[in-house]
């Protein structure tokens, strides 16, 4: 006798449509940022977890380099990490890559992926400030200081920030950084596109 064993199962809407909706807030918050028209102003882009920002090079004039904080301190150690400020004023990208893995029940592992400035025409940013955990690249400076500043140690910010560097212009080429925090006064994004890349394809 041949018997079949059919497993059924429920799946809570209420559940699925959070975690469906919250696969998509990347995407949503992107396009807000950036705009239908391939221009923003004054938008940070942060809070929903680590992403990849990459580019064949980027050209900037008044650069500076410092340390600081990201996430909570008031929900303890664990929800804090340092990161590396990059703050600069004018910014031109070519070949600018902004990718984030997303898992989409039902669906999958994808990444969402943003590129710009590929081809004749870079991006270019104004008021650029970016929080990162690892900033990698060749680079050129001209004019470089580093210095080291008096802060009291009691204030983990104060002390974050003991250490930086600065410099007239910076030329990073084939660039990536792990990036938690993002901010642009005003952005030109030539030849924008976004779109879901299903892994393993």
């Amino acid at each position: 006798m041949n018997e079949a064993m059919v497993l059924q199962g429920k799946t809570s809407k209420k559940h699925f449509l959070i975690a469906l909706l919250a696969g998509f807030l990347f995407l949503g918050t992107l396009l807000t940022v950036f705009g239908a028209t391939g221009v923003a102003y004054a938008m940070p882009m942060g809070g929903i977890g680590k992403f990849n920002v990459s580019f064949d090079e980027m050209q900037g004039k008044g650069f500076k380099l410092y340390g600081s904080l990201y996430g909570d301190p008031s929900k303890g150690a664990d929800h804090v990490k340092p990161v590396f400020v990059n703050d600069i004023k004018e910014v031109t990208i070519k070949g600018l890559k902004i990718s984030k893995e997303v898992s989409l029940p039902l669906l999958g592992d994808y990444t969402v992926m943003i590129t710009a400035g590929n081809g004749s025409v870079p991006v270019e940013l104004t008021g650029l400030i970016q929080k990162a955990a690892l900033v990698q690249g060749n680079a050129q400076f001209t004019d470089m200081n580093i210095s080291e500043n008096y802060v009291e140690a009691s204030d983990p910010e104060a002390a974050s920030k003991a250490f930086t560097q600065g410099a007239t212009t910076v030329t990073i080429k084939d660039g990536s950084l792990e990036t938690h925090y993002l901010f642009q006064q005003v952005a030109k994004l030539p030849g924008l596109k976004v779109e879901f890349i299903k892994k393993g394809k």
